[in-house]
């Protein structure tokens, strides 16, 4: 089936600002503005990012950041990057499985005095944009050195760090991500493209109607440049531009009718929710997702939608059929407009597929948590102090390396928490997924690691600080937002 490259389609567009508005609110990333209001497919099929998968029980990996030239939508850029590309590899093992794991920092040289031994104002205002390390977003995984450990830093123009991940033989399959993580250049590494996708193999994928389907992994990123192609200014993390998927801008999706499709989606954007949705033009049809897992974490029974909404950090595995052929849009909503093209080919000589519903494989660690079971309560205020050094709070606080909360393993906690801002937060907590009791969007029961704050609402969850000790953060996940100190630490100790 051949491509018409000089179709175009206009789709419904209002520009939109999360938070305060105006020119002041956009310099403290506060919000995003509308993208282009047309669309026309690229013509180019979507690219699956090279895998790597482990092989008797380990996965060896070698990452190495650096400035990379390569074109993203027609504009040749020079961006902060995984191994010269504009997404990372995606790395493939199981439960069970260790993942060693080599960061090498070649990004230009800058003095750096250390995540901990910053200036309080210069500690939580963005700085240090060469220095880098790893954060395996949504992986049930120590965080101490050398596991997931965001408070050490690989030092640029040569430093490097060996990683080393030991992956619970029960841990819940499905789709994580791997990004920077240092507080202060954490927005500005991600905004670039640095993050990769990361699948954890269990039961789920051994589901005979779930396995035969093939696979597809979209890792939904939101680089940021200018007119020259590079990115310098961390104000520019908040222009509304172009949304890419594994690099590629508006790719097409082949589905063939009658074939089931097992779709990895990953909000890699450093701020930029999606509302996503496959629909034909003018909105005649929509086709449904059966959701398997949301943030890596299997549902009980497959649900089918026809809208998902994704914040900053959230993952999403779904399957997808072809029903009847045609063109579609995968669309992210009113901020982003259509991200990708869908077609489904009048091709049915691999057959009709049976698409799964039903029950999913249970995960001892996604137990449902009673309220008997509750051992402590917290409440916790996200604010947002005015000023020439305005900054984000929680708890009326910016971040400090100096005063974690200390947790005792095994603890059971119910958290209830207040959005005290004019703009949404995507909460992201380390380590230990929660499940969500009220508000966010999700139904209650749900389990998650990252979860929209609205504005002005009340949000709560209950979590388990189960299996490891170690310090380790939560914040914001709209990384302006955590880079200017909406982000707090947490230490979990022996009993």
């Amino acid at each position: 089936m051949t491509n018409d490259h000089n179709n175009q389609f206009s789709l419904p567009r209002r520009r939109f600002l999360q938070g305060m508005g105006g020119a002041g609110a956009t310099a403290l990333g506060l919000g995003a503005c509308g993208f282009p209001s047309t669309f026309g497919y690229s013509g180019q099929d979507l690219v699956q990012p090279p895998v790597e998968k482990s092989k008797d029980g380990l996965l060896q990996t070698k990452v190495v950041a650096q400035m990379g030239s390569f074109n993203l939508g027609g504009q040749d850029v020079y961006l902060r990057c995984y191994n010269g590309r504009p997404v990372g590899n995606t790395l493939d093992f199981h439960a069970g499985d260790t993942v060693k794991l080599q960061l090498t920092n070649k990004l230009p040289f800058e003095p750096f005095a250390g995540i901990c031994k910053a200036l309080p104002d210069e500690a939580n205002t963005p700085h240090g944009f060469n220095v880098t390390n790893m954060h395996v977003h949504g992986l049930h995984v120590s965080p101490k050195a050398p596991s997931d450990d965001i408070l050490l830093a690989v030092l640029p123009a040569g430093g490097s760090y060996n990683y080393e991940y030991h992956i619970p033989k029960d841990h819940p399959p499905g789709t994580y991500f791997y990004h920077a993580h240092v507080h202060g250049s954490t927005a500005m590494q991600v905004s670039s493209g640095m993050s990769g996708c990361l699948i954890v193999r269990g039961a789920v994928d051994e589901i005979p109607e779930i396995k035969a389907a093939k696979e597809q992994v979209l890792m939904i990123q939101t680089q940021r440049f200018d007119k020259q192609g590079q990115c310098e200014s961390f104000s520019l993390l908040n222009n509304g531009d172009k949304t890419y998927i594994n690099g590629q801008y508006n790719p097409v999706i082949r589905i063939k009718k009658g074939e089931v499709q097992r779709w990895r989606i990953v909000n890699a954007s450093h701020m930029v929710p999606f509302d996503l949705q496959i629909q034909t033009y003018r909105y005649t049809t929509t086709l449904p997702f059966t959701v398997l897992c949301y943030d890596g974490n299997p549902l009980p029974n497959t649900k089918e939608v026809e809208k998902i909404r994704m914040v900053a950090g959230n993952r999403v595995d779904v399957l997808v059929k072809g029903f009847d052929p045609g063109t579609y849009f995968l669309t992210g909503g009113d901020s982003a407009g259509t991200i990708a093209t869908v077609i489904i080919e009048d091709d049915d000589s691999d057959g009709d597929m049976p698409l799964y519903a039903g029950p999913l494989p249970t995960v001892p660690e996604l137990t449902p948590i009673p309220e008997s079971e509750v051992t402590y309560g917290r409440r916790l205020e996200f604010g947002f102090v005015y000023g020439e050094n305005a900054k984000f709070t929680v708890n009326n606080k910016p971040f400090s390396c100096d005063d974690p909360w200390e947790i005792p393993l095994n603890s059971v906690e119910e958290w209830d928490v207040y959005n005290h801002t004019a703009y949404p937060h995507p909460f992201h907590i380390h380590v230990n997924p929660f499940q969500v009791i009220s508000g966010g969007g999700v139904d209650p029961g749900t389990w998650m690691d990252t979860l929209e704050f609205p504005p002005f609402e009340r949000i709560k969850f209950r979590t388990r600080f189960s299996t490891f000790t170690g310090e380790f953060v939560f914040h914001c996940h709209n990384l302006m937002h955590e880079d200017m100190g909406m982000m707090q630490a947490v230490k979990v100790v022996d009993a």
